[in-house]
């Protein structure tokens, strides 16, 4: 079994970095995980559907949140972390609008 954690995040995906963004949430446990053309990465859980994250330009996004860094790893790494787990919600990982201005 895998996870996944997101860091390096901002709220504005065209914020300049000069230091670490904000960590993000850690989701689990997954069979796999499968990126296509960089536009997304599913997450295959063990009941067989899949959790979805989408990615902005070269972040991914979720709640509101983009994240320019995200690591995968098994089990045993993440019980060494003791990094907590967050319930993964489809609906905060839908890209936002983009506005016309």
């Amino acid at each position: 079994m895998i996870y996944i954690r997101l860091f390096h995040g901002r709220t504005d995906p065209e914020q300049q970095m000069d230091d670490w963004g904000s960590d993000g949430p850690v989701f689990g446990p997954y069979e796999f995980a499968h990126t296509t053309y960089g536009w997304d990465i599913k997450l295959g859980k063990p009941d067989g559907n899949c959790d979805e994250l989408f990615l902005y330009e070269d972040m991914v996004y979720y709640e509101n949140v983009y994240y320019g860094d995200w690591s995968i790893f098994d089990m045993d790494v993440f019980e060494k972390a003791q990094y907590p787990i967050s319930v993964f919600q489809q609906d905060k990982a839908k890209l936002p609008e983009k506005s016309c201005s």
